[in-house]
């Protein structure tokens, strides 16, 4: 690819502890991600995965190596301008749903947006929007408590993607529902994010989820790698 990435980690460590007590969780790694690009990062519990995805998106500060989104040096950003990075330029499906108990699916959907400077009228109207897509028109005035697993996490998708985001973050995003379930929600989230053209970062045990994605890379002991050798 000729474009330049939307997401770019060069040599990125993270390492928890001090002195003897140290504990290294990743050891230079290094992932590109373009536009309209899905890579699935696969690996076994307590590999790294989750910690490079949060390194990534800027949920953690990663010990070494430098992670550029959209150009731009995310350790260059003090913590408000990396929380409005977050809120306006990237989106995120966790295995549990987050949904706010207190706002309706509605207001959930709408808070990225509101986050980011938009009028509540207009985020509502945006929100509904999104809902529609991933077929909870019904259930817009719903309170996260009054849907079932599977559409809260559909509700999850149309969250993340409202904004427009240029890359969303799912990890295991179908962890916590049944089969049926499952793959609705994967296929919702590959075609909200395809219509979009954002790039896509899925974190999962699941090969099954990983086998739709452009590009598979395996975590191992924090070391990442693909198609059988080291980034």
């Amino acid at each position: 690819m000729t474009a330049s990435p939307v997401l770019r980690a060069e040599g990125v460590s993270r390492e928890f502890g001090r002195g003897e007590t140290v504990t290294k969780v990743l050891h230079d790694c290094h992932l590109e991600v373009y536009a309209g690009q899905t890579v699935a990062i696969v690996g076994k519990s307590g590999s790294g995965k989750s910690t490079f995805a949060n390194c990534l998106s800027g949920l953690d500060r990663p010990t070494g190596g430098r992670i550029t989104l959209l150009g731009q040096d995310l350790a260059e950003l003090d913590e408000p301008r990396m929380a409005r990075m977050r809120a306006e330029h990237i989106g995120f499906v966790l295995q549990k749903d987050n949904l706010v108990p207190t706002l309706t699916l509605e207001e959930n959907v709408a808070a990225p947006l509101i986050m980011s400077g938009v009028k509540l009228s207009a985020a509502l109207e945006r929100a509904r929007a999104a809902l529609a897509e991933v077929g909870l028109t019904h259930r817009a005035r719903s309170w996260p408590g009054q849907v079932s697993g599977g559409e809260a996490q559909r509700a999850a998708v149309a969250r993340a993607c409202v904004s427009e985001p240029a890359i969303v973050f799912a990890d295991e995003p179908t962890g916590a529902l049944d089969e049926e379930n499952g793959l609705r929600v994967q296929e919702l989230l590959r075609a909200m994010v395809k219509e979009r053209g954002a790039a896509t970062v899925i974190i999962t045990h699941d090969l099954d989820l990983a086998a739709g994605a452009d590009v598979v890379a395996t975590m191992t002991a924090g070391t990442l790698r693909a198609a059988g050798r080291v980034f």
